[in-house]
C-alpha cells in the first residue's frame, strides 16, 4: 500500500504525508504513556482494522517515529515505543489536542468512545502546579496508570508506579469523570471511590490538573 504524498518540497508537507494519515497520530497518543504491545494498542483504537493498524505502525518506524523493541521484564514481549523524535511528535500532538478541545462539544455524542486515560493526559498538560513532586496513581476500569509530578510538570504513563505512590485512587470511569469536575464530590458521603492516602492531597490533584470543557474526548493529554 502506497503513502499518499502532496508532493511538495516543504517540511509541512513532508509532516502532511506521515501523520495526515488516517490514524497515525491516534497512534502516537497511544504510545505518549509509554511501549506497548500490537494488542495493547489496537484495544485503544476502537474501530481500527489490524491490517490498517499494521501499515500504520510500518510507516511510523520507517519514519523513524516508532521502534519495535523487545523486553525481558517481566516477560519476554515485543513493544512499540515511541524513538526521540517520536517523543518530539507527541508533544506536538499534545498541543494539538489542546488545540482541538475547543472544537470538542460539551459532551459525548452517543456512541462515541470516551476513556478516562484520554482526559488525564489532557488534564496533565494543563497542571497548574503547586503540588509535591512524585507518582500519583489511578486505577479507572482496571486501567493502571501513574501521574508523575516532576516540578512544573506533569505526565500520565502506563501502569503502577515503581515507587511508593503519594496517594492511589481506583474508582469507575464515571466516578473519574464526576470527581474530576468537581474535586470536592470526593469529600462527600458514600463517594464508592477508593482512596488509599489522604483524601485531600486527592482533591488537590484533581484540582491542580482541571478537566476543560470538552477535555472527556479529548483526543490525547
Amino acid at each position: 500500500m502506497g503513502v499518499r504524498t502532496y508532493g511538495q518540497h516543504c517540511g509541512l508537507a513532508a509532516a502532511m504525508d506521515l501523520i495526515g494519515q488516517r490514524w497515525s497520530m491516534l497512534v502516537i497518543r497511544e504510545l505518549t504513556p509509554g511501549p506497548r504491545r500490537f494488542t495493547d494498542i489496537h484495544a485503544g483504537l476502537p474501530g481500527l482494522a489490524t491490517d490498517v493498524l499494521a501499515e500504520r505502525l510500518r510507516e511510523l518506524v520507517g519514519a523513524g517515529v516508532v521502534e519495535h523493541r523487545s523486553t525481558r521484564y517481566p516477560a519476554p514481549i515485543k513493544v512499540y515505543a515511541l524513538t526521540k523524535s517520536g517523543v518530539a511528535l507527541s508533544d506536538i500532538a499534545q498541543r494539538l489536542a489542546d488545540w482541538g478541545r475547543p472544537l470538542l462539544p460539551a459532551s459525548a455524542a452517543e456512541g462515541t468512545v470516551v476513556r478516562a486515560r484520554w482526559a488525564l493526559q489532557t488534564m496533565a498538560l494543563g497542571y497548574q502546579g503547586g503540588l509535591a513532586d512524585g507518582d500519583y496513581e489511578f486505577v479507572v476500569d482496571d486501567e493502571e496508570l501513574t501521574v508523575r509530578i516532576a516540578g512544573d510538570s506533569a505526565a500520565v504513563h502506563y501502569g503502577p508506579s515503581p515507587n511508593d505512590p503519594i496517594v492511589r485512587v481506583s474508582c469507575s470511569s464515571k466516578q473519574f469523570f464526576t470527581a474530576a469536575r468537581s474535586p470536592s464530590w470526593l469529600v462527600r458521603p458514600r463517594r464508592g471511590v477508593d482512596v488509599d492516602g489522604d483524601i485531600d492531597v486527592v482533591v488537590a490533584l484533581l484540582g491542580a490538573l482541571p478537566l476543560k470543557v470538552g477535555a472527556a474526548a479529548s483526543v490525547v493529554g
